[in-house]
């Protein structure tokens, strides 16, 4: 299966679920996806309030780096109370989307902002206990550097978690985030 037909397939298993409405008029399903898919926004929780006019960019952000997920270079270091991971491109675009999407997430959880984020199991509970875990954040010429530790053993549990999802959806792009929603 060539990569459109996988992508088409994708999006009709979302639109199965619920999750998205695939505009029949975009010439792409990204592109349909992004511009106005996954519900009206007036769920709480889930995909809707995931697209909401407040997540669009964050989410924007997240998914060109599925698209971009071979240009993108990873090192985890699982540490007894966290991670230190390193995460590069050699594609300056991609360098900007790495940064730019790691910084809007660490700003979120200073200012307590939730990230609605179903394809994740880790994501929310980083967001529901950020007090928890320290979080230190380089942005490298080529990257970012990110540490992440904790005093407590069930955060430093989800620290890993959420580094290997990420590990994840580096390798695999956007099969890896199907894999995690179902």
């Amino acid at each position: 299966m060539d990569r459109r037909q996988w992508m088409k397939s994708f999006f009709s298993a979302l639109a199965l679920l619920g999750y998205v409405r695939i505009d029949p008029a975009s010439a792409s399903p990204m592109a349909g996806m992004m511009g106005g898919m996954m519900g009206n926004g007036s769920d709480k929780e889930g995909m809707g309030a995931m697209m909401s006019p407040e997540n669009r960019g964050p989410m924007q952000t997240g998914m060109e780096l599925f698209e971009r997920h071979a240009q993108v270079h990873r090192k985890v270091t699982f540490l007894p109370d966290g991670i230190h991971a390193v995460t590069i491109s050699a594609v300056p675009e991609t360098v900007a989307l790495l940064q730019a999407h790691v910084s809007q997430m660490y700003a979120r959880l200073a200012e307590d902002r939730p990230f609605p984020y179903p394809i994740s199991r880790s994501v929310p509970v980083m967001f529901a206990h950020p007090t928890l875990y320290q979080r230190k954040l380089d942005l490298l010429k080529d990257g970012v550097a990110v540490t992440e530790t904790s005093n407590d053993p069930e955060m430093v549990r989800v620290i890993h978690e959420h580094a290997r999802e990420i590990n994840r959806f580096v390798k695999d792009g956007m099969p890896a985030m199907m894999r995690n929603m179902m």
